[in-house]
């Protein structure tokens, strides 16, 4: 295993389970490296495509990821709206690529082309719902989960770092692994789905009794 699928691997981790357990809470602080995450993918995944190379496989694919990397986490911390639109924008993307790699199709500009436009039906419904509280949750725990098990199929040699470039997006590069890795995503995001509401409701109800009793506040 390269030095680039192990750093790949643990960032999509880690990443991948703060979003799930904690999206909601620490949105603020994970919504500029989400943006980093997705525009590295993204810069790279265009340069690929363009000039029919392989997924980071040239140095122009890297330089180029990690310049739209650096623009999107920089404009995440800039821009709330903007952060939370490219949030919804990536989830989306990764469906619209996934939902093509379901029916057998692996052109690439086919894939790309597809994600997009699914990226920009999921970024307008993102900003037209105003983001309430669930959307949030489910958009975290989703994008969350595929990411911790595209990263663990990458520790474990399952998956190669060119394959999420091959499919267009993560969940693409999923669904070609065995069942169980898909199993495991879809469980991890419900799992985060779950405890973030239920984290985020007792938070509600101990702020609601604070204050309605300001004396509980010490006890808390």
């Amino acid at each position: 295993m390269d030095f680039q699928a192990i750093v790949v691997g643990l960032f999509a981790i880690l990443i991948g389970l703060a979003f799930v357990f904690a999206g909601f809470r620490l949105f603020l602080i994970l919504l500029p490296i989400w943006g980093f995450f997705a525009g590295w993918f993204f810069g790279a995944q265009v340069v690929a495509t363009i000039f029919g190379t392989g997924f980071l496989a040239d140095v122009t694919g890297i330089v180029v990821g990690f310049v739209c990397a650096l623009i999107f986490a920089i404009a995440s911390y800039l821009w709330y709206w903007l952060a939370v639109t490219i949030l919804g924008a990536s989830v989306g993307y990764a469906v619209g690529t996934g939902l093509i790699g379901l029916l057998g199709i692996s052109n690439n500009f086919v894939n790309v082309s597809i994600g997009i436009v699914v990226a920009i039906v999921f970024a307008l419904a993102t900003i037209w719902l105003r983001m309430p509280k669930y959307l949030a949750i489910a958009l975290t725990s989703i994008g969350g989960a595929v990411a911790t098990v595209a990263g663990l199929a990458i520790l474990f040699g399952k998956l190669k770092v060119a394959d999420i470039g091959t499919h267009g997006s993560t969940i693409g590069a999923i669904q070609d692994l065995a069942w169980g890795w898909a199993a495991a995503a879809v469980v991890l995001a419900v799992i985060g789905i779950v405890a973030q509401t239920r984290s985020t409701l007792e938070t509600e109800v101990v702020a609601y009794g604070a204050y309605r009793n300001p004396g509980m506040t010490s006890a808390v």
